[in-house]
């Protein structure tokens, strides 16, 4: 078996995740103080939102750097699904804000409550908001790309939903400052919620994959076929190809079909190169090759 450090992620994402923490807490706190000036109650709620939004993203700090732990003797494929936990864990709890959004929006929606309109300050500030939501945004999905870590994807759209939710208030304040129509709020706030559910149902799909041991993306999973196929000369044949992700990590296992006369040293010797050249075409994978000799009854 091809080894690396267990638990050993793909790429470094503590320090894009604790950038995002403290570009959220300026963004907290810089809103909190407008909210003070202005008197918005709207821009007050925005505050709130991403200072709990930089707790969140503190959390799954914490958790991405459980999920990189080594192995030891309790977990001894690593600690790579604590990840999926925390991503169901805050899909669960962005699903319930968009209920909240939702159910909130309708009661104004039917009850026509006057939205407080938010003088120059406010709307500066959710301005402000949008821009560093979608900085961060874009940030945490470019290192979740790289990484492939699903903790940083499940920030992203926690931070992308941010940015639906600074557009619609800013719509909202907008429309009724220009109109006086009270509704228009209600209405951008629910529009926006459709987009936001779209994004926890996917995170949601992810992370149980994830923990139910989906295997990896067709795309991966046609690279370790190649390689394997690439070794026709010196192979009867494969089968049984798994893999899954924990995490960070990956784990692929295969069972090759070898010649009934080699030798058991010149077959161990070839399901170590397999394994080495599987790991070497997708980075961080750990790859486990059994050996069946050709002509042996199959032991499914």
């Amino acid at each position: 078996m091809t080894e690396r450090t267990p638990g050993q992620p793909v790429g470094e994402p503590q320090n894009p995740l604790l950038v995002a923490v403290l570009a959220t807490i300026v963004l907290g706190v810089v809103k909190l103080a407008v909210a003070i000036v202005s008197g918005s109650t709207a821009v007050l709620a925005s505050a709130t939102d991403s200072l709990t939004d930089a707790a969140v993203s503190g959390l799954n700090l914490w958790t991405m750097r459980q999920a990189a732990m080594p192995a030891d003797d309790g977990h001894p494929y690593g600690h790579g699904k604590a990840e999926a936990l925390a991503s169901l864990a805050q899909a669960l709890v962005l699903a319930g804000l968009v209920v909240g959004i939702a159910y909130t929006a309708g009661t104004h929606l039917l009850t026509a409550v006057t939205t407080p309109i938010s003088a120059a300050p406010a709307i500066a500030a959710m301005l402000f908001s949008m821009a560093g939501s979608f900085g961060i945004s874009t940030f945490l999905s470019r290192a979740a790309t790289r990484t492939g870590s699903l903790v940083l994807r499940s920030d992203a759209v926690h931070y992308r939903m941010d940015l639906y939710t600074g557009a619609a208030v800013l719509l909202g304040l907008v429309i009724t400052l220009v109109t006086g129509e009270a509704r228009a709020d209600a209405v951008a706030s629910l529009l926006v919620c459709g987009l936001m559910a779209k994004d926890v149902l996917g995170l949601l799909r992810d992370a149980v994959g994830e923990l139910m041991d989906r295997p990896l993306p067709d795309e991966e999973r046609a690279v370790v076929e190649g390689v394997l196929d690439s070794f026709a000369a010196s192979i009867v044949g494969w089968h049984d190809l798994r893999t899954r992700r924990a995490g960070p990590s990956r784990f692929a296992q295969v069972h090759l079909v070898l010649p009934a006369d080699m030798r058991l040293i010149d077959a161990h010797a070839l399901a170590h190169e397999v394994e080495r050249a599987v790991a070497a075409a997708l980075p961080g994978l750990q790859v486990l090759v059994h050996v069946d000799a050709e002509g042996a009854p199959d032991d499914d």
